[in-house]
């Protein structure tokens, strides 16, 4: 290993890894009680975050999913490792912290879910579009228990001592063509995700998360390190850390670290708004989500510690996508002593992802249906609503490989960045980037924002946002 992935090896554990214990450490402070002695009025539903921990672990929660877990690694491989990291953290810092920030203080705001705070701001174009909000992320409720369905079945495979050494090829099509049993599962899922968001902000989701999301970073600790003791495990850490700057040239490149951006912190269909309803007023927003953008790159980068390495150590092609996970590191743990154990492991922490994940996917279409503005539903009633209609769009979605790679597509990623794009024009130019920093969320923030930001919002950030919702929707064609 050369001295300068070395180097870099060490910048990445002292920056990301401190970073995100340092910021965790200061969200757990006691935040000051107001002058009345009572806390802030959260809503007029009376839920919310009880601390600022739950809300971060429950923001990070809903950004680092299964995608976020397998995807960046690859992506991180095939656009010059280290070169994508720092397009990464640029597009983190330049459009994603000023985006987030109004949209969590958008929701804080109004106190309302997606179609009451955008009606109250654009009226009924805002009301259809917190409409299309909930329909994207009730698409992606539907469809992303496919995957975290066959993520189980290998869980009770691994328990059952199969040699995927031998067979993993075989393993994987055998489980992806049992679409019954996928199905049920699929049902349980969804049904398990909706018992917790019945449950409301802090008894369910919060509490959730508060418990998977250290266990997630606990065991995918322990699997890297597992992992580093491979032998020949230095060439694959230095062709995924090590930067290649040509790829800097590359416009390809940085449109696909911004879409991974966005899908690793949340920005897309109100997923930030939705949590945002649930804040206290005297939250530092600004603050909690850098924590958030930190953590979660901190999480992308020891997955693709996971994954890139040891596939590159054993030969295995790391472009395969899907397979990757199901087929190539299967076969890699399964020729290691002890690789059963983390094997299990490794997808025990992709089911914590999935499930923290899908709380925040079906939170914002029961929103919508919530909103006083929209249908006035009870929880109860909206929950069960969306369980109905993800139950059903999962059918073609298991049974049907061609139908879920084109939802996929249509949900995942053009209608993904139209609705973030959509949301950032209404906040950073009808709204105003200026209002939104001055009034929404910079007087709780500790440290002043200037100018610069709001610049950086209502150009930068909203004309890539529009730019990569066109790509998207040539990408169809």
């Amino acid at each position: 290993m050369s001295g300068i992935t070395i180097a870099l090896l060490l910048i990445y554990a002292v920056v990301f890894g401190g970073g995100s214990v340092l910021l965790i450490l200061q969200s757990m402070r006691k935040k000051k009680t107001p002058s009345n002695g009572k806390k802030v009025n959260q809503a007029k539903n009376q839920d919310g975050f009880g601390s600022r921990l739950g809300f971060i672990l429950s923001t990070v929660g809903l950004a680092v999913g299964v995608g976020a877990m397998w995807r960046f690694p690859m992506m991180c491989a095939q656009w010059g490792g280290g070169a994508f990291v720092l397009a990464f953290v640029v597009i983190c810092v330049v459009i994603v912290i000023p985006a987030g920030w109004a949209e969590i203080s958008f929701g804080r705001k109004f106190k309302k879910g997606p179609v009451g705070a955008l009606n109250a701001v654009a009226g009924k174009t805002g009301k259809g579009l917190g409409y299309i909000m909930g329909g994207t992320s009730l698409g992606l409720f539907a469809y992303y228990p496919a995957i975290m369905a066959i993520i189980l079945c290998y869980i009770f495979k691994s328990f059952g001592g199969i040699d995927y050494a031998q067979n993993a090829q075989a393993v994987y099509d055998a489980t992806n063509d049992n679409r019954p049993i996928i199905y049920i599962l699929v049902v349980a899922v969804i049904l398990l995700v909706a018992f917790v968001s019945l449950r409301g902000i802090q008894k369910g989701i919060e509490k959730i998360c508060k418990i998977l999301l250290p266990l997630l970073f606990l065991i995918l600790i322990a699997i890297t390190i597992r992992i580093c003791l491979i032998p020949g495990i230095a060439e694959g850490i230095e062709f995924y850390i090590k930067p290649d700057w040509a790829q800097l040239a590359n416009p390809q490149m940085w449109a696909a670290a911004a879409g991974m951006a966005l899908f690793a912190v949340g920005l897309g269909p109100a997923c930030l708004l939705a949590y945002g309803r649930y804040v206290d007023d005297d939250m530092d927003i600004a603050t909690d989500f850098i924590t958030v953008n930190v953590v979660q790159l901190t999480i992308c980068l020891i997955s693709g510690f996971v994954v890139i390495p040891a596939v590159v150590a054993f030969g295995l092609d790391p472009f395969i996508g899907k397979g990757l996970l199901f087929v190539s590191l299967p076969t890699v743990f399964a020729t290691i002593p002890g690789g059963s154990i983390f094997l299990i492991l490794f997808f025990v922490a992709l089911m914590f992802a999935g499930i923290s994940s899908s709380l925040n996917q079906v939170e914002i279409p029961v929103q919508a249906l919530m909103d006083e503005e929209g249908f006035g539903m009870s929880r109860k009633k909206a929950v069960l609503t969306c369980v109905i209609i993800a139950v059903l769009i999962a059918i073609p979605c298991v049974w049907n490989d061609a139908f879920f790679a084109v939802f996929d597509n249509v949900i995942g990623n053009i209608m993904y960045t139209f609705d973030a794009a959509a949301l950032a024009i209404v906040l950073a130019w009808k709204v105003g980037a200026k209002t939104v920093r001055e009034e929404w969320y910079l007087p709780t923030s500790a440290v002043k924002w200037g100018r610069p930001i709001d610049y950086m919002y209502k150009y930068v950030a909203v004309i890539c946002l529009v730019y990569f919702t066109i790509t998207a929707v040539i990408s169809l064609f």
